[in-house]
């Protein structure tokens, strides 16, 4: 499985037998990236489906994620959930914008089983994110 490069935006995977962890870094601010973000969510699913995998991305490098980024990533966490496929969220929680953005994906999710939203901030454990 192999990352991408999207303009400013770089994303790469390393897979493991039962885990692909996503590295997100640089800038997601194409006004369209679902154009680049979709086709690499289909291969991306296919894999973690097909190894039975549990998918990991982490956002704390990334420095900015836009609204149109944030919808491509909310509709790929809804398919991941009809798929069954586990998909976990790292975010760097010091950062006030990727807290506002992760916690909102966290509560559109709901409480249903599949995602894993998880804060972290400076050498402390991961934080889960909970529903009431």
């Amino acid at each position: 499985m192999h990352g991408i490069v999207a303009g400013d935006l770089i994303v790469d995977t390393v897979t493991h037998a039962e885990l692909i962890e996503v590295f997100w870094s640089g800038a997601s601010n194409s006004r369209d990236p679902a154009t680049t973000l979709r086709p690499f969510f289909t291969l991306l699913m296919a894999e973690a489906k097909t190894r039975k995998a549990r998918l990991e991305m982490h956002f704390e490098k990334l420095t900015h994620i836009n609204s149109s980024t944030v919808s491509a990533l909310i509709r790929f966490v809804q398919e991941a959930a009809k798929e069954s496929v586990p998909v976990v969220l790292f975010y760097d929680g010091s950062l006030r914008w990727q807290d506002h953005n992760f916690r909102t994906i966290s509560l559109l999710h709901g409480a249903k089983p599949g995602l894993e939203v998880h804060r972290l901030e400076g050498g402390v454990p991961p934080e889960k994110i909970q529903h009431a």
